[in-house]
């Protein structure tokens, strides 16, 4: 399954806007109020397939011979795919419920006591972590979990996930035995975890608002490794100089507003030789404003 682009139309600064997705990362950049987070919220609306208002959102898949175009907007859903209606609802159903968007992640509910149970779809705001880490590990926390780890907190020893008195408790354990909870854990950490589990799950599309947040630049250059590595499709946003540099120009899309209205372009093999001429970095390249000449 092959998401092949996505758009939004009338939703804050995004009046009509595509996101072509030729590449299986791709890295959103742009200033402050480009309509970063807007790309998010969506994804996050066609998830649940409830819209946004008046504003119309959509994507579309390939799934083998079969191609589907679904929109969802304005009290209204549309279907068009080369392929017969039932496959084709197949299909866009098989995306929607392999789409995972990580947005304004709640902090205080993440790290927040749970009552014992499995929850088999993460929230946008990732409240429900510790039920759906349950979910995708069955309380046995793999071995794989605790070395991504290790990227945002190189001293972890071991990692567990238990129901202690009908609450899930998740214990870190440092080499010089600290223990931690979720409670205590630090941001960079916690944020791993949710991402690598969502990559456990093997969604048809992930997507995550502000990438870097709580990130050093190691552990972002490791995620954006593991995101390149699990055959998923990834949209991340992100202000990130670490990212832009570590990312290839071609994986990059750039929000731009003009007169209000964003603008998206996906860079391309003119940035390889501008990247060479003025011999900067991409996020330098990006800054400068030559990109704009």
């Amino acid at each position: 399954m092959e998401p092949k682009k996505f758009w939004v139309r009338g939703h804050k600064s995004l009046r009509d806007v595509t996101i072509e997705l030729p590449t299986m990362l791709t890295a959103v950049a742009g200033p402050c109020c480009s309509g970063k987070t807007a790309l998010i919220e969506a994804l996050g609306a066609l998830r649940r397939g409830a819209g946004l208002g008046s504003a119309a959102v959509g994507v579309e898949v390939w799934d083998g011979g079969c191609r589907v175009a679904y929109e969802v907007g304005g009290g209204r859903k549309t279907l068009m795919a080369t392929c017969g209606s039932g496959e084709a609802e197949e299909v866009v159903q098989k995306f929607l419920g392999g789409l995972i968007v990580i947005g304004d992640i709640d902090w205080k509910a993440v790290r927040g006591l749970k009552p014992a149970g499995r929850e088999e779809r993460l929230l946008p705001d990732a409240s429900n972590f510790i039920p759906f880490l349950y979910a995708a590990t069955g309380g046995a926390v793999p071995d794989s979990l605790v070395e991504a780890l290790r990227y945002a907190l190189p001293s972890v020893s071991d990692l567990r996930l238990a129901a202690d008195g009908g609450v899930l408790v998740l214990r870190l354990t440092t080499e010089d035995g600290a223990v931690m909870t979720q409670a205590s854990m630090p941001t960079g950490a916690l944020k791993t975890l949710i991402i690598e589990t969502a990559l456990m799950m093997r969604p048809s599309m992930i997507a995550v608002d502000n990438f870097e947040c709580g990130l050093d630049a190691e552990a972002q250059q490791f995620l954006i490794d593991e995101l390149r590595s699990r055959g998923v499709y990834a949209l991340i946003t992100t202000h990130s100089d670490a990212v832009l540099d570590y990312v290839k120009p071609e994986e990059v899309v750039l929000l731009r507003l003009s007169n209000g209205e964003a603008k998206a372009r996906r860079l391309g093999g003119e940035v390889e030789e501008a990247l060479k001429r003025h011999r900067l970095t991409l996020s330098e390249l990006i800054h400068s404003g030559l990109l704009e000449q």
